[in-house]
């Protein structure tokens, strides 16, 4: 579960802010569960994170929520609860570390902040991959990736951070020096946009906000 904080740098002042308590240099957090039965204390030492679970009926520690063999609807709802809070914890306590691309950190930050989504790092093997996804349907309106240049361009050498978004003419747009088969995801209906100036700010938040349209869950 501690995976989601891949690419995501701890802010003391924010963490303060949110209700952590420090002592001797260790950052300390409690939150009560699944209608308050639990109680989850989330610590972080040096960057580093890590959280137990207590009953808070016994005051046992359920050490079941960190063994992967515990497959039960049980400790996977705990599971679930603490997920909850390990999200909101790195929504409000974490900064997205630096992107190699200046307009990469214009544009999420504003993305970010106008659709009250956070990027999602979810996969361990591709920890320089993170989503942009709806809330309320859980789809994805965009996929930011850090991949070497040839995967988008034949013969191009070093890295870029692409974004991949969904468009409804895919075939027209990719007449336009800057706009990409979407790598690694269906060509028929995305794109891959690299950010690295080709387009102003404004050209790639349009796209942006078409493929967040698209996604969107319809009334």
């Amino acid at each position: 579960m501690l995976d989601i904080f891949k690419a995501y740098e701890f802010n003391k002042k924010k963490a303060i802010s949110f209700g952590f308590i420090e002592e001797n240099g260790i950052f300390k957090y409690s939150s009560l569960i699944l209608e308050d039965d639990f109680q989850l204390i989330v610590s972080i030492v040096d960057k580093e994170i890590s959280f137990q679970v207590y009953d808070r009926e016994t005051g046992d520690l359920y050490p079941q929520v960190h063994m992967e063999s515990m497959r039960g609807s049980f400790v996977g709802a705990v599971r679930e609860a603490c997920l909850e809070v390990l999200y909101q914890i790195r929504k409000s306590c974490f900064d997205v570390q630096d992107f190699i691309c200046p307009q990469t950190e214009r544009v999420m930050a504003i993305v970010q902040e106008k659709y009250g989504n956070q990027l999602e790092y979810l996969w361990e093997k591709s920890p320089d991959t993170a989503v942009l996804r709806h809330e309320s349907n859980q789809k994805w309106y965009a996929v930011l990736m850090k991949i070497p240049w040839d995967r988008l361009d034949k013969g191009r050498e070093g890295l870029v951070e692409a974004v991949n978004l969904k468009h409804d003419h895919v075939a027209d747009l990719l007449s336009q020096k800057g706009i990409y088969p979407a790598f690694h995801m269906n060509k028929r209906y995305w794109i891959s946009v690299p950010l690295d100036d080709t387009f102003t700010d404004e050209k790639v938040l349009e796209l942006f906000e078409i493929s967040w349209d698209l996604t969107r869950k319809k009334k």
